[in-house]
C-alpha cells in the first residue's frame, strides 16, 4: 500500500500476509473514506507500525508523530495500489468530509474566472442604473442572475467553493461579492479574526479587500478594527490611484491611514494569507 502526504510512501510488502491484508482492506474501505490509525511503534527511521481497526500495517511515515498518536487518512485509491493520503483533522468539515484548502482555492480561482468571463455583459448593464449603495447593487445583481441561468450557475459554483473553504477555516472567512464594484475583476474579501477569549472586546479584526480595476490595475484595501478604533489603508502601485483615491480618502474619511505599495505576497490577492491563518 502507498501512503501519501508530501509525496509517495509505501507500505512495505510482506509476501502472502501483505496480499491478504490488502484484500481485506479493499473489501472494508472505499475511495474517499476517512479512516484513522494509531502509531504503535517505530520500526526504524520513518518506518512504523500503524493500527487501523484490527489491522497492523507497516508504513513509511514522513511526519514525526509519537507512538500512541492518531493519524488521519483519506482513501484515495484502491487499485492497482492502495493509496492513502495523510490529512489534518482540521480539514474535515462538520459533516466529516475532507476539504483540501489548496485544491478548493485553485477551484475557486478557476470558477471565478469562468464566471467573470461570462458575466461581463451582465455587469455592463449596471452602467445604465443608478445604484447608490451596495444593497441596491445586490438586488440588481440577483435580478439579472434570474434572467441568465448559465451565468447564475457559474456564480453559485464559485460560491460553493467559498462555502467549502469556509467550512474548515477557524479564524478567517472568504467572501465573494462581485456586485460591490461591478466593473472590477478578481474580487475577494478575506476577514481575519484574532480572538481574545478572555476579553472579546480586545479581539482584532482585519478585512482584506482585493480587486483589479479596469483595464488591469490591482488595488488592495486593508481595514483594521480593534474596539473602539478603526482604520484602513489603500495598497496600490499605480500613481494615478495613489493620487486620486489617496487624496479623496484623506479628505473624506478620518479612518484613512495612508497609501502603501502592494506587498509582493498580496499582488495576486489575499487568499495566501487566508490559507496560512
Amino acid at each position: 500500500m502507498k501512503i501519501s502526504k508530501y509525496g509517495g510512501r509505501q507500505f512495505h510488502n510482506g509476501g502472502r500476509g501483505s496480499s491478504e491484508r490488502s484484500t481485506i482492506f479493499r473489501k472494508r474501505y472505499k475511495v474517499g473514506q476517512i479512516i484513522q490509525g494509531v502509531l504503535l511503534k517505530w520500526e526504524q527511521h520513518k518506518l512504523g507500525w500503524v493500527q487501523i481497526e484490527d489491522q497492523k500495517l507497516l508504513a513509511n511515515i514522513q511526519t514525526v508523530p509519537a507512538p500512541g498518536d492518531t493519524l488521519t487518512f483519506i482513501v484515495q485509491q484502491l487499485y492497482p495500489d492502495i493509496l492513502l493520503k495523510e490529512i489534518s483533522p482540521d480539514n474535515l468539515n462538520k459533516q466529516g468530509i475532507y476539504i483540501d484548502p489548496a485544491e478548493v482555492t485553485r477551484k475557486f480561482v478557476t470558477k471565478r474566472s469562468a464566471f467573470q468571463s461570462q458575466a461581463r455583459c451582465l455587469f455592463n448593464q449596471f452602467d445604465n442604473m443608478e445604484l447608490a449603495n451596495s444593497q441596491l447593487r445586490l438586488n440588481a445583481f440577483l435580478e439579472l442572475l434570474e434572467e441568465n441561468g448559465h451565468i447564475a450557475s457559474l456564480f453559485f459554483e464559485t460560491q460553493k467553493c467559498v462555502a467549502d473553504l469556509n467550512s474548515v477555516l477557524r479564524y478567517a472567512k472568504l467572501f465573494y461579492m462581485p456586485w460591490l464594484v461591478p466593473t472590477a475583476l478578481n474580487q475577494e474579501i478575506v476577514l481575519k479574526i484574532k480572538k481574545d477569549t478572555e476579553n472579546p472586546d480586545n479581539s482584532f479584526y482585519q478585512l482584506l479587500f482585493a480587486l483589479d480595476l479596469p483595464p488591469s490595475i490591482p488595488a488592495r484595501f486593508r481595514i483594521m478594527y480593534k474596539k473602539p478604533q478603526c482604520g484602513f489603508k489603500l495598497l496600490t502601485d499605480n500613481a494615478n490611484l495613489k493620487t486620486l483615491l489617496g487624496v479623496h480618502f484623506k479628505h473624506s474619511f478620518s479612518e484613512f491611514l495612508n497609501v502603501e505599495r502592494i506587498p509582493q505576497q498580496n499582488y495576486g490577492g489575499f487568499l495566501a494569507e487566508l490559507l496560512t491563518t
